[in-house]
Formats: structure tokens, sequence, C-alpha cells
């Protein structure tokens, strides 16, 4: 009797311990739960505040830039697309800025308005371009992709699958088939479709910014002469067709070339907002917005 006393008070102590060491678990387990909340509540309150500020920041360079009509061309040696840094009080600093686009073939507006004819001015840098990746059963296939009728080109094709529309993304060609990441995007010392293309871009190329590999392949161009036009840009802003000709080998002809698909402004731009330091809760932002229209486009939050 004495042994089975002993041995159920030994069990009852032992369930008290192990109850007193769930708790004391439990109690730990939920002190770690309410911190990490705690965190997160805070993480979200400085969320929400570092997109505010974007979104003030962000507000007034668009109104900015859309009120400014004196200057016709778009540099980013004009001083407004120059970094500037913004300090908000609790929130930090950050550094600002404004980016001009249209810098490379408009995918949006490479067809004439009926959606579906190739703009004549445009026609020999879009077949280089597929020369220079290597793809040059590309050129009518994604063409065939993009217009709006459904009729296949020569070399080309048509599909269900096609948006026959202007792409909203750059990523939408990834829909068709034969377009890969690697194509598109480009790897490690290889140009893609997207170094070359963009959804951000009116009509006009604006030859302040556009890189010197798209500038090779428009009209009347090559490497040499793309290299020396951001040779001058780099110096001095091109602000008309007529400062083309202080650019050195430049000619009448190449000139004529360009006129309906090269300029000096920008109707896209992108704004980079960044914090000197992270706070924890998204500090990196980068905003399209289309100065015309005077809109934000399209808002990432990094």
């Amino acid at each position: 009797m004495f042994s089975v006393y002993h041995k159920r008070r030994g069990f009852v102590l032992v369930a008290v311990l192990a109850l007193g060491t769930m708790l004391v678990t439990c109690a730990a387990a939920f002190a770690w739960f309410a911190r990490m909340q705690l965190k997160g509540a805070a993480r979200e309150r400085i969320s929400i505040a570092n997109r505010s500020m974007a979104q003030v920041l962000a507000g007034a360079i668009v109104k900015g830039t859309k009120s400014n009509t004196t200057i016709k061309y778009d540099s980013p040696l004009l001083d407004w697309f120059k970094p500037f840094s913004f300090t908000a009080d609790e929130l930090g600093t950050w550094i600002v800025r404004t980016v001009p686009l249209d810098d490379k073939i408009p995918l949006r507006n490479i067809f004439l308005p009926d959606g579906s004819t190739l703009r004549n001015e445009f026609r020999k840098t879009w077949e280089d371009m597929w020369v220079k990746l290597e793809r040059r059963e590309f050129s009518d296939l994604v063409l065939d992709f993009l217009d709006k009728d459904t009729k296949p080109r020569l070399g080309g094709a048509e599909r269900e699958t096609h948006i026959n529309r202007a792409p909203l993304d750059i990523s939408e060609l990834l829909v068709l088939e034969e377009m890969t990441p690697e194509l598109l995007y480009g790897t490690s010392g290889e140009r893609g479709v997207a170094d070359y293309c963009t959804v951000w871009s009116d009509k006009k190329i604006n030859l302040n910014v556009a890189p010197v590999h798209v500038i090779e392949i428009l009209p009347g161009m090559d490497k040499a002469l793309a290299e020396k036009i951001e040779d001058y840009r780099g110096k001095e802003a091109l602000t008309t067709m007529n400062d083309l000709n202080k650019v050195p080998g430049f000619s009448p002809k190449s000139r004529a070339a360009l006129m309906n698909v090269a300029g000096f402004a920008s109707r896209y731009f992108m704004i980079k907002i960044e914090m000197l330091k992270d706070n924890g809760g998204g500090t990196s932002f980068s905003v399209i917005f289309d100065k015309t229209a005077g809109t934000i486009v399209r808002w990432e939050e990094i």
C-alpha cells in the first residue's frame, strides 16, 4: 500500500511539473507572439507612413513636371532630373530622382492608327532589332501577336492565344509560345527584347536618353554615329534636330531619316524614391507617370 501511495504521489508531482513547464512554455510563446505582433504593427505603421510620403513626393513631381511648359525637351542634364534629398522628420531622409523615359522602340505605337500596319519609319529598326537578337524569324510572329487583325503575315502566325492589342506591360510577350524569359529580358552579357522595346513611350524615341544600342538601329544611324550622339548629349542637351548638325559626322540625310522616329522630349517618366537607411517598412518606390495626362500609370513598392 505504501509503495502504491508513493508511486501515485510521484506521478502527481511529475504531472504538476510537466503542467508547470507547459504553462511556462505557453507564456513564453505568447510573449514572443505578442512581441512579433507589436513589431508587425509597428512595421505596418512605418510602411503606411513611407507609402504616404512617397505618394506626396510623387504627386508633387507629377504636378510640377506637367505644369512646366517652357522647356520643350527632356535631358538628364536639366536640374529637375538630378537626384535630390528630402528629409521628413521621423521618417528620415529620402533620395528622389526623376528619369525621362521614351527611350526605346514604342510597342504601343509601332503600328499606324489601323492597329495592324507597321509604321514604315520603324520597319528597318524593328527588323534590325531581331537580327541583333539572332531571332530574325520572330519579326513577323511578334507583329501578328500584337496587331489588331487576325490575318497572318508572311512568316508570322495567328493564334487564339495572341493578345492582338497594344501590350499593357512588356511581360505580356511571354504569352507567345516561342518567347522565353531569357529572350525577353536578356541574360548576363546578352541583350533581350526589353533592352530595345518599351511600353512607356509615345510615338518618338527621345535621343537624350535612348541607349546607344537603340540609337544605332534607328534609320540613318550606325554604332559610330550613335556613340558620337551619346558623347555630345553628355555635355549638352539635344533640343531640336538642328542640334544634331553639331554632332561630328551627322549628315542631312541622317537627319531626314530620323524625323519621324526621333525626338528630344518624353511623355513618360520614372520617379525613383529611396530612403538612405531602411527603417523596416518598405522604403523603395518606383513610380511611372504620364506627363501629358498628369497621372501615375504604374506604382511599384520594393
